[in-house]
């Protein structure tokens, strides 16, 4: 585990503390049952190890000498810079999400813009790109269902028919700002577009900020069981935040990478993002990338009706990053046999990580074996309980590459069960 300086560790704890004050926690249905250090299939956090799974961390920058992010919550203007709604509205700038997003990166502002979205449904892919400044982007109802923005798109279509479904009338083309992540993508030498191009709503704005709206990828079960990732959103920006936004779509519905500009996966970046009051739904790998990210009071479903399995967290967590993916306070619910999550091991030694807390698993998961084999590599799933001195205390190092690193924490509901190893 990574030590933070006295400094930096008061600033870590005090920012976890205020952000934990304003979360909502679940219902108590019961006390949670969970026992350190568990077992090899479904390892749990003690409470003194669990203090190194709070939000400031995840929020720390990959340079010691830079200040951590501490996020407050997303505010709106009462006049917005664009308006998107229905041609011939009153205040209405923009009939289209991306024209709007455009507009907005045209101005070379180093201010962040507002885009306020009127209720309707937007259909089509909205790319959102690399700027000086950043954007929010809110629906001006407050309800998260009125404002849909998505497209229908499948990771295994072939670059011209991405071509033709995503740019309809050439809404991308050279000079706009997004053109060089539609250009990427189009240009691509392969069978399909693969995952990073299967996104409805794809964005690099650093400081992104989502809330109030629904963003989906409508494939839904109209293909095989077979791999079809569907990406509702993907975020490749940092210190991005969404509240009270509906992610709906199946395989990999939200994708966190540290892409490029170039669309290359990269080593030395590690973009954060803060999820809050929010819904997230899909089958398989839900939730996937690499990047950290917390989920705060979120809501995440599976359902499996495409397959009999589903998992919701597939984390590609590099080695020598210490955090991933946090869920706390939050719910999981599926229908089937599913599993929390799986380490994405993208090709390479990767060992994803992952903590759920303080949160509710109910019904549709695998008790006995919660956490899968690695995607990709099959990497067998391999829980680290460590060993007790003769205090009691439990020793293991939380970065052990010979284990996952995916732990539970004060969890309850009826999917949260450990059973003890004799």
């Amino acid at each position: 585990m990574n030590t933070l300086s006295v400094s930096r560790r008061a600033a870590a704890l005090a920012f976890a503390v205020a952000l934990s004050a304003c979360s909502s926690t679940p219902p108590q249905d019961k006390p949670s049952t969970q026992v350190a250090p568990g077992t090899q299939s479904r390892p749990i956090l003690a409470a003194d190890e669990a203090q190194n799974f709070v939000a400031a961390r995840y929020f720390t920058a990959m340079n010691p000498n830079e200040a951590p992010w501490t996020p407050s919550s997303i505010r709106t203007p009462q006049q917005p810079d664009f308006v998107v709604g229905p041609a011939g509205t009153p205040g209405v700038t923009h009939t289209s999400v991306q024209a709007a997003v455009d507009a907005a990166i045209i101005k070379h502002s180093s201010s962040r813009l507002y885009i306020a979205i009127m209720p309707g449904q937007y259909e089509g892919t909205v790319y959102i790109p690399a700027a000086s400044g950043s954007v929010t982007l809110y629906g001006t109802s407050g309800n998260a269902d009125d404002v849909k923005i998505g497209l229908t798109l499948d990771s295994e279509i072939d670059p011209t028919t991405w071509r033709r479904t995503v740019n309809p009338g050439g809404k991308y083309m050279p000079g706009k700002p997004a053109w060089y992540m539609f250009d990427n993508c189009q240009s691509r030498r392969g069978a399909t577009v693969g995952v990073m191009c299967s996104a409805a709503v794809w964005s690099q704005n650093n400081g992104l900020q989502l809330q109030n709206l629904t963003i989906q990828n409508t494939l839904g079960d109209s293909v095989d069981a077979g791999n079809h990732q569907a990406v509702a959103l993907r975020s490749d920006g940092d210190k991005v935040q969404l509240n009270n936004v509906h992610l709906l779509g199946r395989q990999n519905t939200f994708f966190v990478t540290n892409s490029d500009v170039q669309n290359r996966m990269l080593t030395n970046r590690q973009p954060r993002t803060l999820v809050t009051n929010s819904y997230i739904e899909g089958d398989v790998d839900v939730v996937a990338g690499r990047g950290a990210v917390v989920f705060d009071n979120t809501d995440f479903r599976l359902v499996n009706s495409r397959t009999k399995e589903g998992s919701v967290f597939a984390p590609a967590t590099l080695p020598n990053i210490y955090y991933g993916f946090l869920a706390i306070n939050s719910r999981f619910t599926a229908a089937g046999d599913a599993q929390l999550g799986r380490s994405w091991d993208l090709g390479q030694a990767a060992n994803g990580q992952v903590v759920i807390r303080d949160s509710v698993i109910n019904e549709g998961f695998n008790t006995a074996k919660p956490w899968g084999d690695a995607l990709e590599s099959k990497r067998p799933f391999a829980g680290n309980i460590g060993t007790k001195d003769d205090k009691g205390a439990i020793k293991r190092d939380l970065n052990d590459p010979s284990f996952n690193r995916m732990w539970e924490f004060n969890n309850r509901g009826v999917g949260s069960p450990v059973v003890e190893e004799k």
